[in-house]
């Protein structure tokens, strides 16, 4: 799409038009996230090494504080 198409369109057509722009945008950027991790994924078990990704590593933090009141107990 060129400039002067979008400078020809409506207010409404171009909100919408950047609707859609900004989805794509999101879904592109999803889609090389998880290839990324894949990639990672797949490079750490060659070496024999998992990997946590997304935040989620080692036990959940309830479970970390239950740990830590029964050493003080």
């Amino acid at each position: 799409m060129t400039r002067e198409a979008l400078m020809a369109l409506s207010d409404s057509d171009l909100s919408e038009v950047m609707a859609w722009g900004e989805e794509e945008r999101k879904a592109r950027a999803e889609k090389r996230r998880q290839e990324a991790i894949a990639k990672i994924r797949e490079l750490a078990g060659a070496v024999g090494v998992t990997v946590a990704i997304g935040g989620v590593r080692g036990r959940p933090a309830r479970a970390k504080l239950d740990a830590k009141a029964a050493k003080k107990a």
